[in-house]
């Protein structure tokens, strides 16, 4: 994905990836249903106290309102909480009414509420009422109220913590910041590789050309010059050369990310492109091993690119190519010896000989899903690689050039293959 998110790419990405969407949403509303499920509940009940003045009232108005104050605080007081401790039907510590029960005089009013709190609903109402009863014992007014319970507190229906609002709100949000950030990452993981602009930020290569995958990779349509499809071969070679004019190679490794010839017909072609324009060009089919596919030139049972490794001339291994100015080393007949050794300790002698004796040598090698053996060819010289568009995810296009680049090897550029009719990459 790109360096900046946009919020269309967000978008993108969490419609592309709905089912994971939907898997984070219901798995969080679940686990935050069941969280405040088996929360601790605790429930409220409030008592409303009157402090009317009696007739024997000897205090100002404003008096009594601070009084009224006191009764409030009176609620928390040692002796209160005592008091109510003892009366209760179920145990309470004086610890435990101590932040269970809230007193205060509602300003303005005659009133004292008395509020408490507790995991049971019937004892908090039962705190609440009890508090309300022994306040009047300790009265600090010295009988300037009368004190009347206006209101009982009644057991409450409903928990008030944890709050069912809040938790669902908390829970929805959290539900979809994890189904965006889940399908970002999904996103991120399995994103396909699309755009030229993204595979040049991927790659930090350039494309140097777009075209069509071929029904048959056999084929070579560079050997007719003037033809559309040879063009765009032409186009390639001309894009390349453009990219290496600041520093000359003579190797180009043409590799691929998938299995398949698709690479090898990319190579072979730019190879007869090359030797269109009077180029001294060595196609060398680089896969030596078991597992690899037929060669690009015809002849199995003659000497090729393992005899060579293994110690013959390599005069003896060559063949002439379809166009004048273009050899061919096909991959010969595998013998035996483990062929990713004969790579390491010998490929880089052969190709010291043949750079002395062709202007560019290009190396078919095997796709890099397959072996390192690209990496091991490049050494001392290019890669050039062929992506297939929407056929390969971003984060495993990212993890083959850092491997290709991670001994030193350069990256030449990319061509981005499509379904599309060919065109140049801008």
């Amino acid at each position: 994905m790109r360096g900046s998110m946009e919020p269309k790419d967000v978008w993108r990405a969490v419609s592309r990836h709905r089912l994971l969407v939907l898997t984070i949403v219901v798995v969080t509303g679940a686990a935050v249903g069941v969280g405040l499920w088996l929360a601790p509940k605790t429930y409220v009940a409030t008592a409303t106290l009157s402090a009317a003045s009696s007739p024997q009232a000897t205090p100002t108005d404003e008096d009594l309102d601070s009084l009224r104050g006191s009764v409030g605080e009176l609620a928390n007081s040692e002796d209160v909480l005592e008091e109510v401790r003892s009366r209760l039907s179920q145990p309470r510590t004086v610890e435990q009414l101590r932040d269970s029960i809230r007193g205060r005089w509602i300003q303005g009013t005659i009133l004292v509420e008395i509020e408490a709190t507790d995991s049971d609903p019937e004892v908090a109402a039962e705190i609440a009422n009890t508090t309300a009863a022994v306040i009047p014992i300790y009265d600090p007014s010295n009988g300037s109220f009368l004190f009347t319970t206006s209101n009982p507190a009644r057991p409450p229906a409903t928990f008030s913590s944890p709050n069912l609002l809040l938790g669902i709100g908390v829970g929805v949000l959290l539900a979809v910041i994890l189904a965006v950030c889940g399908a970002l990452l999904r996103e991120r993981r399995v994103a396909v590789v699309g755009a030229p602009h993204e595979v040049e930020e991927l790659a930090d290569a350039p494309v140097l050309a777009q075209m069509s995958q071929p029904r048959d990779p056999s084929t070579l349509p560079a050997l007719y010059p003037g033809t559309t499809a040879a063009d765009v071969f032409r186009q390639l070679r001309i894009a390349l050369e453009a990219e290496a004019s600041s520093d000359p190679v003579t190797l180009v490794v043409v590799t691929g990310v998938r299995p398949g010839g698709v690479h090898v017909w990319l190579g072979a072609n730019l190879a007869v492109s090359l030797a269109n324009v009077g180029r001294r060009v060595l196609l060398v089919d680089g896969r030596v091993g078991e597992e690899d596919g037929r060669p690009v030139a015809a002849g199995q049972d003659g000497a090729g690119l393992y005899d060579v490794l293994v110690g013959d001339d390599l005069d003896s291994a060559l063949s002439p190519g379809p166009v004048p100015g273009l050899t061919v080393l096909p991959a010969g007949q595998w013998g035996g010896e483990p062929s990713d050794t004969l790579l390491e300790t010998r490929f880089a002698h052969v190709m010291d000989e043949a750079a002395r004796r062709f202007d560019i040598v290009v190396v078919l090698a095997p796709p890099l899903d397959q072996r390192d053996d690209a990496r091991v060819m490049a050494a001392g010289g290019s890669v050039l690689l062929a992506v297939p568009e929407a056929g390969v995810a971003q984060r495993e296009l990212r993890e083959h050039v850092a491997r290709i680049r991670s001994v030193g090897v350069r990256l030449l550029g990319v061509v981005l293959l499509t379904k599309r009719p060919e065109r140049l990459a801008s």
